[in-house]
């Protein structure tokens, strides 16, 4: 089972998916010591990975409505930002990184390509350097995926935060109407929810958590809170694959369920608890086991309510 966490929310740029929250020998591993980006001219991109050694790479791309470009090098670890925002980039918006540890060890980095071109790819090493190049070339214009939104889902989408990278992923999913919709009806009750009077003042709190599975494109866990504080996230993947969210220096409202029975095709159970020991609110979400997962993440600031969406990759697009 492999998670891939996708980008929506630049915030995450320092709190996102940990390797060393993994299980991992680092010291037997390859390092990954850096990644670059560099812009040649509006047709060509290019990424640079400085290794610690040259390692053999597996590249592939996963088409669709959001298009992206896969690297896995196996035995390798990463200790940098997951999360490197690409807002100059025409061709890659944003470049993610996950460390997995079933079947082996590997260092997955994802590359978000554009929605407006087709991108072409090759690789190379440069190996008196120790360097993986990666070059993207701009291919033919893509069909139009985005169609016409009504105007409570563009309020939605501006309402969220911040670069230019981030607002076309949003985008992307205000073409289903379920998926805002349910974010709507998440924030208008988020409204009514009332602060937990024996919380002492000034500290952030978690008001509810709450399930949603009625859109196609995923399943949806929205976390209604008081002030803006988006958790940290990670991902287990032994035994029951599970996704963390930790949320420091918060309380749980007396109103949140300790135990949701979510039942869903993805999300099986959710348990929420507060860890007096290190002062935090962990939020736990029990998946389904045997399948390979996306992860989205969404905050919608103004509203204080942070959205989890959980997707299965298609088959075919998962590297062996």
């Amino acid at each position: 089972m492999k998670l891939v966490p996708l980008l929506a929310v630049a915030i995450f740029t320092c709190c996102f998916f940990s390797p060393s929250l993994l299980l991992a020998d680092s010291a037997s591993l390859v390092e990954i010591k850096s990644i670059s980006h560099s812009i040649q001219s509006v047709e060509q991109e290019t990424i640079r990975f400085s290794l610690e050694s040259l390692v053999p790479v597996k590249v592939f791309a996963i088409k669709g409505e959001r298009p992206r470009l896969v690297i896995d090098f196996p035995g390798t670890i990463y200790k940098r930002k997951n999360v490197i925002p690409l807002p100059g980039g025409e061709l890659a918006s944003t470049i993610r990184i996950g460390l997995h540890n079933e079947p082996v060890v590997k260092t997955r980095v994802v590359v978000d390509l554009s929605k407006t071109y087709a991108v072409d790819y090759k690789h190379s090493f440069i190996e008196s350097e120790k360097l993986l190049e990666v070059v993207l070339t701009r291919g033919a214009p893509r069909q139009a995926v985005i169609a016409p939104v009504e105007k409570t889902t563009k309020e939605v989408v501006e309402k969220t935060i911040v670069s230019p990278p981030i607002k076309e992923a949003l985008l992307s999913l205000a073409i289903d109407e379920k998926i805002i919709s349910s974010v709507v009806r998440g924030q208008k009750k988020s409204e009514k929810l009332a602060i937990d009077e024996d919380v002492p003042a000034g500290l952030p709190q978690l008001l509810e958590v709450s399930f949603d599975d009625s859109s196609n494109r995923g399943e949806m866990v929205l976390f209604h809170l008081n002030d803006f504080n988006p958790p940290s996230v990670s991902a287990i993947e032994k035994n029951t694959p599970r996704v963390v969210c930790d949320f420091p220096n918060m309380r749980l409202s007396r109103d949140v369920q300790k135990t949701i029975a979510a039942n869903g095709k993805y999300v099986e159970g959710i348990r929420t608890a507060y860890h007096a020991d290190s002062d935090k609110v962990r939020v736990v979400l029990d998946l389904a086991p045997d399948r390979d997962y996306d992860l989205q993440q969404v905050f919608f600031k103004n509203d204080n309510l942070f959205v989890l969406i959980v997707n299965e990759l298609p088959a075919e697009n998962v590297a062996e």
